[in-house]
């Protein structure tokens, strides 16, 4: 987690406006006006006092603990902001010139009402919906798909971000492990981000994450977190080690951790390819992860060829080596790409069959099936928190069950 002063600069003077403005409202309520204002005033320096609280903490060097109440801080914070700006919005256009009496009453309550309906919605999406883990059913086809592969299942997993939890319980670990298990995967994949910043994180879940089974195994790969840039090392080779070390404790979890490489699956005679690559970067990030290292058959055509790569990012973009005549899309080159990375902005809403999400403004696949061609892209909204600790509306923690099929 990154704070962005000049953002949070802009929107502290926003809501300072926003909480004039409504206290000046206020003053003119022929019911209790004093309680009403001093209620609010109350109400505005508290929350101040937890906005400074949560940009007080040092992010990149504090303990879990801390870490862990900045991001409550700041979300109690919007939690009662996000409320008033809907209930404001509604409330503005019937208390416009030409609205008489009973529209003005009647744009107040529904205006009160919705901001109320924002403030449970959020609370809900903080205390409820992070631990109902949601399982998404999907099936895939593919012309070039082995026979004997003809209704693979995979399980895929992601961003678990264990940092975000409390070290003693691992309960909700617990129940994702089990409804993993109980979906008999041919194979598990968990395509990233583990930790938020450091490998200790993970060390109480070592024992449930190791009830993991599969006939092929666990696949795990490193998110952008994993590679722990989010934590201000006194030397560099401090952050080398813990990287390693995270390695090292999944692959004591019974885990087979492809970073930068591929294993070959084999069904008789045929042959499918997992590879797994570095983090593809984003900015400031450098950009890694290139599949020909990985994987130097890419483009032989033998094999069916599954890709776990953390970001959706490196789906249509073009990949051009240096010192090499190769220029193409990975969406061209691989069959199926598993991916996390989004948590879809841990918010998301349901509209008559169509999703909708904040994070379609930072990339267009951002959650589901995303094909071009006969090559398909599944990313996974995954399983835990950062930055923000809630999920809202639908949302939830996902757990995806792929079942493969040769096209008929």
């Amino acid at each position: 987690m990154t704070l962005n002063l000049l953002p949070l600069i802009a929107l502290v003077i926003a809501n300072v406006l926003l909480d004039l403005w409504l206290y000046r409202h206020l003053r003119r309520s022929k019911r209790w006006p004093l309680l009403k204002c001093g209620a609010h005033v109350l109400l505005s320096i508290a929350l101040l006092l937890v906005l400074l609280a949560a940009t007080s903490i040092p992010y990149h060097d504090c303990d879990n603990i801390k870490f862990r109440t900045g991001m409550w801080l700041f979300y109690i914070y919007y939690a009662f902001y996000i409320p008033r700006y809907i209930a404001a919005l509604a409330w503005i256009p019937t208390h416009l010139k030409w609205n008489g009496k009973r529209t003005r009453k009647v744009g107040t309550i529904a205006a009160t009402l919705l901001g109320l309906v924002a403030f449970a919605l959020m609370w809900h999406g903080a205390i409820i919906n992070p631990y109902r883990v949601n399982v998404e059913r999907v099936d895939m086809e593919f012309e070039n798909l082995p026979p004997e592969f003809d209704g693979y299942r995979i399980v895929q997993f992601s961003d678990t971000h264990l940092g975000s939890y409390c070290d003693s319980d691992t309960a909700f670990i617990a129940s994702c492990v089990d409804s993993i298990n109980a979906l008999t995967p041919d194979m598990i994949c968990f395509t990233g981000d583990l930790v938020n910043r450091r490998t200790c994180e993970a060390k109480p879940y070592v024992n449930e994450l190791s009830r993991l089974k599969a006939p092929d195994g666990v696949i795990s790969i490193l998110g952008n977190h994993d590679e722990t840039s989010y934590f201000k090392w006194g030397f560099v080779h401090q952050r080398s080690k813990d990287m390693r070390e995270l390695i090292n404790l999944e692959r004591m979890m019974g885990w087979t951790v492809l970073y930068n490489n591929h294993i070959i699956l084999r069904r008789d005679s045929s042959e499918v390819a997992v590879v797994g690559t570095q983090c593809f970067g984003e900015w400031p990030f450098p950009r890694k992860g290139l599949l020909d290292v990985a994987y130097p058959d890419y483009d032989s055509g033998k094999r069916f060829t599954i890709l776990l790569q953390h970001s959706p990012m490196q789906w249509k973009l073009d990949e051009i080596y240096k010192n090499k005549e190769i220029d193409f899309r990975v969406c061209d080159k691989v069959d199926l790409m598993l991916s996390g990375h989004t948590h879809a902005m841990q918010c998301m809403f349901n509209f008559f069959g169509h999703k909708i999400s904040p994070a379609a403004m930072q990339s267009s696949e951002w959650g589901g099936v995303y094909s071009e061609g006969d090559h398909k892209l599944y990313v996974n909204i995954g399983i835990g928190m950062v930055g923000m600790p809630a999920r809202l509306g639908s949302a939830s923690p996902e757990v995806t069950l792929i079942t493969l099929h040769r096209k008929k």
